[in-house]
């Protein structure tokens, strides 16, 4: 069954979509949506049939851990430990194309990180995703939406492949930037960059010092 196809602008929300997309996590559902960077499917990151729907559905390796996309330093304290480093990026670079590892904590299921001691954090800036997670309440575990190996999608146009394995999509036209968010790991004692995105090396080692 095809996916229900909600609308919403990124400058004046929906809510009437927002509240649906929302109802769809809590129920258990794989919902799509916006954010600045790509789309992303996700599901409500403390049920575990619903990460596992994910996984298989996606067809998304196991030992691939899906990220926590939150709204900021209440919801990420929820499912990982802070250190000084990351309040400091939480609070000069968040919301925003940028995401952390850090240790987890133990409320996190294991299927969502791969059976590791970390978990990434996601903070989109898109103002549709932001209204779905205050509505939801929760950090969704999420990762782009698509199959895995496809080219991540920027628009409505690149969900083709997704319409039949989710639930329910928010149409939120255009992402801003169209590139994945930055990855940089706070474990070690050095910041080390997993993956280079939208979010420049240089603004972290501003906050931080150098970075592997």
């Amino acid at each position: 069954m095809s996916a229900k196809i909600l609308f919403s602008n990124e400058r004046q929300t929906d809510k009437n979509s927002i509240s649906e997309i929302a109802k769809a996590l809590k129920d258990g559902g794989l919902a799509v949506f916006p954010t600045e960077t790509v789309y992303g499917i996700g599901v409500d990151a403390f049920n575990e049939s619903a990460i596992k729907a994910l996984y298989e559905k996606k067809q998304r390796p196991y030992d691939k851990p899906l990220l926590m996309h939150i709204n900021g330093i209440e919801m990420a304290e929820s499912v990982a430990i802070l250190d000084d480093r990351a309040r400091e990026l939480i609070k000069r670079f968040t919301p925003g194309p940028l995401t952390l590892v850090v240790k987890r904590k133990s409320a996190v299921p294991s299927i969502a990180v791969s059976g590791g001691e970390t978990v990434g954090l996601r903070f989109p800036s898109n103002n549709n995703f932001l209204e779905i997670s205050k509505a939801f309440g929760g950090p969704i575990a999420a990762t782009s939406a698509n199959i895995s190996g496809e080219k991540s999608a920027t628009d409505a146009n690149g969900l083709d492949s997704v319409k039949d394995i989710a639930d329910i999509i928010l149409d939120g036209g255009e992402c801003e930037l169209g590139l994945e968010s930055t990855i940089v790991s706070l474990v070690g004692e050095t910041p080390k960059i997993l993956r280079l995105g939208s979010f420049p090396k240089e603004k972290i080692e501003e906050a931080l010092g150098k970075c592997d």
